[in-house]
């Protein structure tokens, strides 16, 4: 299923509304699933963007998902996303194309 990706956080710090509007999605499939070997040190449910459109940089995956909200077209995914070293949290608004 295609969905239009925002990222609601930069660095763990939530993205401001009016700011939020001006970012442009991401348009992937979302895959969830159980990764046994996981930077977390762990097993760990991952949420990864595959199939996105040419030339476009693809988010990190986030590691240890929730589903934090769920409605008819969208929902959010929240986790843990690792950049240079370094675990921030992060949540992705998944809206259906």
């Amino acid at each position: 299923m295609h969905f239009d990706i925002r990222r609601l956080r930069f660095k763990g710090k939530p993205i401001e509304d009016r700011k939020l509007k001006n970012v442009q999605p991401l348009r992937g499939d979302v895959y969830i699933r159980m990764d046994e070997r996981s930077p977390m040190g762990r097993p760990s449910l991952i949420a990864e963007i595959l199939k996105v459109q040419p030339s476009t940089k693809l988010l990190p995956p986030l590691y240890d998902v929730q589903i934090h909200g769920m409605a008819t077209l969208a929902l959010v995914i929240t986790g843990t996303e690792i950049i240079d070293g370094v675990a921030y949290a992060q949540s992705w608004h998944c809206r259906v194309v």
